[in-house]
């Protein structure tokens, strides 16, 4: 593979990136949305073809104009090929921002890539990272329609999601459950609800990003999150749905380390301050009628961990939040999120029903022991992954060490110092969070059934 383009040389060379259009086709079948990009360089011009496609649904109504929020889909989709050269120019051809609109992505796209900045070890700014220069002048109308009082819950095939649709399905009888690319997890969600399951097919260009990644140019993390929020603000409107219900917790505000003043974070595009900005630009530049927020905001991992132990029994065998194994179906075993998920459920599931699950004991593998020390040391680099806070870590292993004799402790729990902590278990529901009111009344009620 050749040495990683550095980010100034790229810069040098004065490279644009161009979102050339967007298109939105329809047939009986289905909807279609396709996405042209262009990397301009000295040695010639990229295209990239983008496409998403949506099965057509009886639920579906396709008479209002779309154009504004497929745009922004747009817009988030583009940082999958924005970022191989990273250029100081971002040309837009097929749609207007004004100087705030312009301003809202440059902080996207620079905290969205913080982990892309952080492992390229790129110095830049949030002001000097893009420019977004719109050839167009007019902008979008805001779209106004009525939506119906129901959900559009995403649904990834990890344990988070499946807790916000376990709890919300007496309440909400008609949710839809939205998947894209779904994994083999999310599969089976959608077949036990075939009336109630929005799959969408999300088609990059491939081969082409990894030409350029085979011949060194940059590659990293993107904020995904942020993408799965603009196409599901797209499915409310299809679906006339109000609500975006998210699964995202209060751990994904921490970020991961702090680089050139700049927090880390790679949950980014999962944490308060995007839901808040998000949620803001949604309803002063696209619609006022879907809204977007996550319910288990509220939450730590340790009330999910135990919500799941208790409403999520028949998902036990089939859930999966490990990204390595996801395609294969299985729990790899080896990376911090599986380490993270064994060591927040630890304590609410039984140990042969955890062994079954991951396929073994992973607080007996003495091959983890650094991503245990990375999980549960606040001195090291917390892994680039979605997983939850030192403290949360610290609580569930201090508890399963006091569970242990002596004599039988784990491999990882041998040499671990358990911490004399007061982990504050109060849910704060009128703290940071944007749930309505009737998702903090069923949320309430859940949660005070727990015992720690």
């Amino acid at each position: 593979m050749a040495d990683m383009k550095n980010f100034n040389e790229l810069r040098a060379q004065n490279n644009q990136f161009i979102y050339k259009s967007y298109k939105i086709s329809e047939d009986e079948q289905e909807i279609i949305l396709d996405f042209v990009y262009q990397l301009r360089e000295k040695e010639g011009v990229t295209d990239f073809h983008h496409r998403l496609r949506l099965p057509h649904d009886a639920k579906i109504d396709t008479t209002v104009d779309m154009e504004n929020i497929v745009f922004h889909i747009g817009m988030a989709e583009a940082i999958s090929y924005y970022k191989i050269a990273a250029p100081k120019e971002f040309i837009i051809e097929c749609g207007a921002l004004n100087t705030e609109q312009k301003k809202w992505f440059k902080k996207l796209y620079f905290n969205g890539l913080g982990e892309f900045i952080y492992l390229n070890k790129i110095s830049v700014t949030q002001e000097d990272l893009v420019d977004f220069i719109a050839l167009e002048t007019k902008g979008f109308a805001k779209i106004e329609l009525q939506t119906q009082e129901n959900n559009i819950i995403p649904i990834g095939g990890g344990k988070d999601s499946l807790v916000s649709y376990e709890l919300l399905k007496s309440a909400f009888p008609d949710s839809l459950l939205f998947s894209m690319n779904p994994i083999v997890a999310s599969q089976k969600i959608l077949d036990k609800h075939p009336a109630h399951a929005i799959k969408l097919k999300r088609e990059l260009d491939l081969e082409k990003i990894f030409d350029f990644n085979k011949r060194g140019y940059l590659n990293g993390h993107i904020p995904f999150s942020s993408i799965v929020g603009f196409i599901s603000i797209w499915l409310g409107l299809l679906y006339k749905t109000r609500y975006i219900v998210l699964s995202n917790e209060s751990s994904a505000n921490e970020e991961n380390i702090i680089y050139n003043g700049q927090k880390i974070n790679h949950q980014y595009s999962k944490s308060i301050e995007f839901e808040n900005d998000f949620r803001a630009y949604v309803s002063e530049f696209i619609t006022d009628d879907v809204e977007y927020f996550s319910f288990l905001r509220p939450l730590d991992e340790i009330h999910i961990a135990k919500l799941f132990s208790e409403v999520a029994q028949e998902h036990f065998l089939d859930f999966r939040s490990c990204n390595v194994g996801s395609k294969k179906n299985e729990w790899c075993g080896k990376c911090p999120k599986c380490l993270f998920t064994y060591i927040m459920l630890c304590n609410y599931i039984e140990d042969d029903i955890l062994r079954e699950i991951f396929g073994k004991d992973m607080l007996d593998d003495p091959e983890l022991q650094e991503l245990f020390d990375g999980l549960s040391q606040s001195d090291a680099v917390k892994p680039f992954e979605c997983v939850g806070t030192y403290d949360e870590v610290n609580y569930a292993l201090s508890q399963k060490y006091y569970s242990y004799k002596k004599e039988e402790l784990p491999c990882l729990l041998k040499n671990y110092q358990p911490k004399e902590m007061k982990y504050n278990l109060e849910v704060d529901y009128d703290g940071q969070n944007n749930l309505p009111q009737k998702f903090k009344e069923v949320l309430r009620e859940h949660v005070s059934r727990l015992s720690f």
